[in-house]
Formats: structure tokens, sequence, C-alpha cells
């Protein structure tokens, strides 16, 4: 799995009975990413503009935040899920671009059936498929993850805090600080400026700012099918993209399985040559097309993030957190803390248990935990625009 920032993990659901009752994190507005496309999405236009995963997920989301911020959940709906789907979900988990008479042909179904599941898949939320961009591609380099105490209400400094460029993820917490907030940049003296812009805020008493070293895993499908990390500074910043690279991207960004051919009239090259580029992208991995599944498909009601202080070397500890099932990000940083994690949980009694087994691995000093509240900006798409 390539190597990004936390983001898109805030969707939740739930059974009741039989039925599965889809909780939709928020509203997720049209996103406008170009003049020729200004909402973002694939021709079909009513499905929302969403991304991850935080996983996670990316990129600078030229919506900014909303007036209010972002609800935490909107209306539920409910529908089924029957043991077909959930097979056509794993299939699109393992391929986000598998062809319909690929997916027929695993699933044992008319190639037409498949490809109403998987539209009734995506429109109802249960899943996304779109294309992870890795910043690093497109110039962004330098990572930091803060924890603010602000004073007062916390909502305004986390919109104010949101309408940097910096900032690709913004969080309110229950924790001993109000706010978790990613910033992004393409070095370290515009990093430097954008957290001094941010403790310049009125209402910010205190910045405990942690610089990315390596992802060590990075993991929401519950599977563990792609725990690993690497190196954030490596990969895709050795490929350089031109403006037909964005204009691909750009597409690939607010629908993972948009045609060669839908691509092709975006960028103005031809079926093969857009073909050839797309895969070529997807090779040198600027770009993954991923599957989100809703978190309450997997069972997950919430998050909670951890900054960990260590006892000794870091790089142990890391690789034994990553193993635990139910932690969904590792990564080493500088600063005051040595290690950062996030849990998914079922309950709190689940958090509870998965905190004591954090703290009982060999090497962890102090934990801070905070519970992810609401997401005031969740950008997606730096550098495209």
């Amino acid at each position: 799995m390539p190597n990004w920032p936390i983001s898109l993990r805030f969707f939740e659901a739930e059974w009741i009975g039989e039925r599965f009752r889809l909780i939709r994190a928020r509203p997720w507005p049209e996103r406008p990413v170009s003049a020729a496309n200004k909402s973002g999405n694939d021709p079909a236009a009513t499905r929302p503009a969403l991304t991850h995963s935080r996983a996670r997920l990316d990129m600078h989301d030229t919506r900014g935040p909303e007036p209010n911020g972002m609800a935490a959940y909107d209306h539920g709906t409910v529908m089924d899920l029957d043991d077909t789907d959930r097979a056509l979900i794993d299939s699109l988990v393992a391929d986000g671009r598998a062809s319909y008479a690929a997916l027929a042909r695993h699933i044992g179904m008319s190639q037409a059936a498949v490809k109403a599941r998987v539209i009734r898949l995506l429109d109802t939320g249960v899943i996304h498929i779109l294309g992870r961009i890795d910043p690093r591609a497109l110039g962004y380099g330098e990572f930091a993850y803060c924890l603010i105490d602000a004073q007062g209400p916390v909502t305004a400094v986390a919109e104010r805090l949101a309408k940097l460029d910096e900032t690709a993820f913004v969080l309110t917490v229950a924790g001993a600080r109000g706010l978790f907030v990613e910033f992004r940049a393409r070095d370290a003296r515009q990093l430097d400026a954008a957290i001094e812009q941010a403790r310049s805020d009125p209402q910010v008493r205190s910045i405990d700012a942690s610089s990315l070293v390596a992802f060590v895993k990075q993991d929401w499908s519950q599977s563990s099918r792609n725990p690993d990390g690497s190196d954030h500074r490596r990969g895709a910043r050795r490929r350089s993209v031109d403006a037909t690279d964005i204009r691909l991207l750009e597409r690939l960004a607010t629908n993972g399985r948009a045609t060669f051919a839908e691509m092709s009239e975006a960028a103005g090259m031809s079926h093969a040559a857009t073909r050839d580029r797309v895969l070529g992208l997807m090779a040198d991995g600027v770009v993954t097309v991923q599957t989100i599944v809703s978190p309450g498909v997997l069972g997950v009601k919430g998050y909670a993030g951890l900054m960990i202080e260590v006892d000794g070397p870091a790089e142990p500890v890391a690789a034994a957190l990553a193993a635990l099932a139910d932690i969904t990000l590792v990564a080493r940083v500088l600063g005051r803390f040595d290690v950062i994690a996030e849990a998914s949980y079922r309950d709190e009694a689940h958090l509870a248990e998965l905190l004591d087994k954090v703290r009982a691995t060999q090497g962890v000093g102090q934990v801070e935990a905070f519970v992810y509240l609401v997401v005031v900006k969740e950008s997606m798409t730096a550098g495209l625009t």
C-alpha cells in the first residue's frame, strides 16, 4: 500500500437484525477540481465526491471547510447486504479497477447483474473507489502531525486552521488537547512557516508537533492484506508529472473506476495512449486505485489516535504495534513523541482493551490517546489545481 498521511475513515454503519444500516460519515460535498469538471465527479454527477483511507488517505481539497464544520454523521439509510455483496466487496478491495467481466467470472453472475450491484454499493456509500495520489509526486515531501491546545471552544480555531493551504487534515478530538492537525508542505521551511502561522492564532496556546520519518503500517481494510509501509521520502517523488498527467489524476481522484475512454476524452489523448499513461502512473506509485469500505461493514464504531513515547529504539515498538490487527496506521516521528498510531474500535470496552495491549508492548512508555470527533477538513487533491 502506498504511503499517505491519515485520512478517509469517517464512515459508520451497524447491523439491525439481518439488515445493514449505513450511517454516512458526513455529507460529502461536490468537489470542484477544474473548470471543465466543476463537480469533480464521474459522468453520473449524482454520486458524492468522496475520498479515505485514511486511509487516511490525502491531497489538498479545493472545497475548503464548510462554514460550520462538517457534521460527524448524517441520516442513515437501510439496505441489505448478502453473501454476494460481501464477495463483491472483497474482490473490489483486491482490485478496485477489476472489469465487470472479471468480477462476473469471479462471483458467478452475469456481467449486467454485477454492474448493477457495484453501482448500488457505490451509490449507497457502502464502498468508495478512488485514486489515491501520492503527494510526493506533486512536490509535497514534508509532513507533521500536531496536537493543538486551544483556549475556549475549538470549532472556530479548527475552521481557521482549515483555511491554511498546508493543513491536509483538521480534526476535533476528545482528549487532553482539542485538535489534531496534519500539515503537509513542499519543504521544511514551508512546513515551519505554516506551523508558526498556526501558533499565531489568538486561541492557540501550544502546539506539539511531530515530524514524519516513515510509515510502518497503513491498512484500513481490517484484513491486514497490505500492512506494510516504507520511508515516505522514497517512491513516487522520483516521478515528475505533467499537465496531461494532472488531467488524468483529476479524474481518477474522484472516480477510481473511470474508464480509459472517459479519461482519454478528459486528457485529449487516444484510448491507447491514455491507457499507457494511466498504467504508467500506477506502476510508478503516483496513483493507486483503492476501494474504501465503510468501517461499519467491518464492525468499526470509531477511531482513536495514539501518540507514544518510547523507551529505547522506536523501530521495534512500531513493528510490534503494526502487528496488532486493530491498529490501522503506525508511523515513526521526530519530536516529543516517537511513534504515532491509529486504532479502530468496536466499542469503548474494545478500545480500553486495545489501549492496554499498546501499553503492555515492550518499549512503550507514555501513551496519549484521543478519540476522533468531527472532521473539519480532509484534503484530497493537493497540487492538482
